[in-house]
């Protein structure tokens, strides 16, 4: 049995990146890269890195990259819903949205007041289930696997209200909230000049969210490297390590 089986072992998947990073006992971290951008792609890199008896263990949890994410926030269903239902009503939103792809899609739901829309996350369900049986292969029983937002909004402060924008290498996830409710979601890839067109970005999606939204501005980067202090707007960085970049980056938020 590894020294570190006791531990939790924290995995992070980005397009072309892996990284294991373990922070309790022992620490240490690796990094493996491919040239390609798909999902399904880091199978075999994560396979080859766990074959190392010292990242063996039984609790683990995966952090995946917003890139590999679709996000939705469903109409409000006016009445408290059971799981199933909840479940329900995300997938046929996102399938209104994305086609019948939707169908392939493995479903999470933050329930919010019945007067209020759902929040649902969606990845690719054929590459959970793959990851999941590549992990319970390496000995891992207790596995979760999350969004990077669903981790990256416990650094929010506790009464946030206004846009939280959350950027990775190559992506951004924009989400609007007010009176602890979120009222507005959205993603697209950016470049590096993303900072430049954030406020006519927040701008448009202002006029398209379903109610007013505070004005303030939460702004997160996880591996993007430093970045500049908007001169202008009620912004405010959250803290980030500018020196960590990629996947690494993701593992250790």
């Amino acid at each position: 049995m590894s020294r570190w089986s006791a531990d939790s072992l924290r995995i992070a998947l980005t397009p072309g990146e892996a990284a294991l990073l373990r922070t309790r006992g022992t620490p240490a971290s690796r990094v493996f890269a491919t040239g390609e951008r798909s999902a399904t792609s880091l199978l075999p890199l994560l396979d080859e890195a766990l074959a190392d008896p010292d990242w063996h263990g039984r609790r683990v949890e995966v952090v995946l990259s917003q890139h590999f994410v679709r996000h939705v926030l469903t109409p409000p269903p006016g009445k408290a819903l059971s799981r199933a239902e909840e479940r329900a009503l995300v997938s046929a939103s996102l399938r209104g949205i994305y086609g019948d792809d939707a169908l392939q899609w493995n479903v999470q739901v933050l329930s919010q007041p019945p007067q209020h829309g759902l929040v649902g996350a969606a990845m690719d369900a054929s590459f959970i289930q793959q990851l999941d049986a590549l992990l319970a292969r390496h000995g891992f029983r207790e596995v979760t696997i999350r969004p990077l937002a669903s981790i990256a909004a416990q650094h929010l402060p506790g009464k946030f209200a206004g846009w939280w924008v959350l950027v990775e290498p190559g992506w951004l996830t924009l989400f609007g909230s007010a009176n602890g409710v979120w009222h507005h979601l959205g993603g697209q890839p950016v470049g590096n000049d993303w900072g430049d067109a954030l406020p006519d970005l927040i701008e448009r999606e202002a006029l398209s969210a379903t109610q007013a939204l505070p004005s303030a501005v939460w702004v997160q980067t996880v591996g993007t490297g430093p970045i500049p202090q908007p001169a202008a707007g009620d912004w405010q960085m959250l803290p980030h390590d500018p020196d960590t970049r990629g996947a690494l980056a993701l593992a250790g938020i």
